[in-house]
């Protein structure tokens, strides 16, 4: 029963308030104790339950949609002669404090049904005094008698729990039967044509006007989940494709109607690799035997853009990529869920749920640990982390928010473009002042705790008006700007800044795109 840890503890915390919100409905203590334990018996079938749900509003829910699937009365409160519908939304809007809309789209009503029926049972219950019937409810609620229900519900779950398993093995025992009964069945009836003089004719010899056509599968449409590729190569930097300028549908089943809508979706990787014989990627064999070998990959699922705002507007998405270059995390357009990979075993997490639009109003982001274990995923004021070597998925304590995400919103203000350092203790970006003629931009160092400038780094100047950029940190130490002409048309190239004592080198083979996201420093 490990994997019911923490359900004991919920039934006893939970089953006073449920036991007196099924006392409302069915108006006997006997009825709201066997409806409590059906609707924690609901929760218990999908327990542990997933970070992002309420086990005790699941539990509430349950509850209601059992009522109105079996209703039920007692007694002769003016309450329970209520029709059981009218009754459900009284209780649960209320007693329960759930908005009339959360209550419409729970039960497939129009809202403005739902207003006039609570408004119709205040006026029958106590002539139009809300508050007045907001009290009485509370007060029954309070009256029941509960005793304690965590041995039953246990019990209960306990011995599903027993006869699922064997459900399960009688179904999967059955066509095991009806295949070997088959393959008897076959033999015999050689046996027996053999002893005949008879011969049995092949199917494949029937008249091709009587076999069947089947139609082929139709593909998907958008984009499907990446498999990634089982390689020793890592990402040298990954750029993004074209975009169609239209939603994408999602593929995976629990991406819903009101899921987050993705207007582009599509990054190349490219892979550096030394030619290992266990490398599984596209261009391996190309690449066998070569000290260094490049090579791309598609990620067709990978968003680059919310369908939030107005056009040309839409929010901006990249994928992170480990320092190391060997896992990669993005927006999933196919699952509408940020997900994470490592290309050495293939394996995959999901690092949040599935993203409605009220996640993605504030922005949203996903970013990597310096030492590629753990992802956190932005979601407004909401943050969560997950440790890719457990899977464990945490909410993050705003104690626990690192000092450049405390200073997001004040570097917003100061800079166009700013660059986190792994250690989130700086952050990097292109000074706003205005230079002289002939003088090159200066990269900005900033303490991110106490939101100050400790330097202001000298850029490459060629001698002509020029706009820089930052790109990325490779490390703690090293910043990659890149540098175009003034008008931004002509790349004059990417430059690795060292931070703490302003030597820069340049970067070669890195495309002109615009967005650039790097990966592995030792693959520049």
């Amino acid at each position: 029963m490990r994997r019911y840890i923490g359900y004991r503890e919920f039934v006893q915390r939970d089953q006073r308030s449920l036991v007196g919100l099924a006392l409302l409905l069915t108006g006997s203590h006997e009825q709201a104790i066997r409806l409590a334990l059906r609707a924690f018996h609901t929760v218990g079938l999908n327990w542990p339950p997933p970070l992002w749900e309420n086990p005790t509003t699941h539990a509430q829910i349950a509850l209601y949609r059992r009522f109105l699937q079996r209703p039920s009365s007692a007694g002769s409160t003016a309450l329970v002669r209520l029709p059981p519908r009218q009754r459900v939304l009284v209780v649960a809007c209320l007693h329960d404090g759930r908005s009339r809309g959360e209550m419409a789209t729970l039960l497939s009503l129009p809202l403005a049904t739902v207003e006039a029926e609570i408004t119709e049972a205040v006026s029958t219950l106590t002539k139009g005094n809300e508050g007045r019937l907001v009290a009485r409810l509370a007060t029954a609620a309070g009256e029941a008698s509960v005793p304690d229900l965590t041995a039953r519900a246990m019990r209960t779950l306990r011995r599903r729990r027993n006869r699922g398993a064997l459900l399960t093995t009688a179904a999967a025992l059955v066509p095991i039967s009806l295949i070997a009964g088959f393959i008897l069945f076959q033999s015999g009836e050689v046996w027996w044509n053999s002893a005949l003089g008879e011969q049995n004719h092949p199917l494949s010899t029937r008249d091709p006007e009587t076999m069947q056509v089947l139609p082929a599968p139709t593909e998907a449409a958008g984009p499907q989940p990446w498999r990634a590729p089982k390689t020793s190569a890592v990402i040298r930097y990954a750029v993004p494709g074209r975009c169609p300028g239209e939603v994408l549908p999602a593929v995976d089943d629990s991406a819903t109607a009101a899921a987050v809508e993705i207007t582009c979706a599509g990054w190349t990787l490219n892979l550096i690799s030394s030619g290992d014989a266990d490398d599984s990627s596209p261009d391996a064999k190309a690449c066998e035997g070569q000290d260094r070998c490049e090579s791309t990959v598609n990620v067709p699922d990978a968003a680059q853009q919310l369908a939030n705002g107005a056009a040309g507007d839409d929010p901006q998405l990249d994928p992170t990529i480990s320092l190391d270059g060997r896992r990669i995390a993005y927006l999933s357009a196919a699952e509408r869920r940020y997900v994470a990979y490592d290309l050495r075993s293939g394996m995959k997490r999901y690092l949040s749920p599935v993203l409605v639009p009220a996640d993605t109003e504030n922005g949203t982001l996903v970013s990597v640990s310096a030492d590629g274990r753990h992802f956190t995923v932005t979601l407004g004021r909401r943050q969560l982390r997950t440790d890719f070597l457990t899977g464990a998925l945490t909410p993050l304590p705003a104690a626990q928010v690192s000092a450049a995400e405390k200073t997001s919103d004040w570097l917003r203000r100061q800079y166009p473009v700013w660059k986190d350092a792994p250690s989130g203790r700086f952050s990097a970006a292109v000074g706003t002042e205005k230079t002289s003629p002939g003088k090159s931009q200066s990269l900005h160092i900033i303490n991110t705790a106490s939101r100050k400038v400790i330097k202001r780094l000298p850029l490459p100047s060629p001698g002509e008006p020029t706009m820089a950029e930052v790109v990325s940190w490779l490390n703690n130490r090293e910043v990659v700007v890149k540098m175009t002409d003034k008008t931004g048309s002509d790349l004059l190239g990417f430059f690795r800044v060292n931070a703490v004592t302003g030597q820069t080198h340049r970067v070669a083979g890195l495309p002109d795109n615009d967005p650039i996201v790097l990966g592995a420093g030792t693959a520049l």
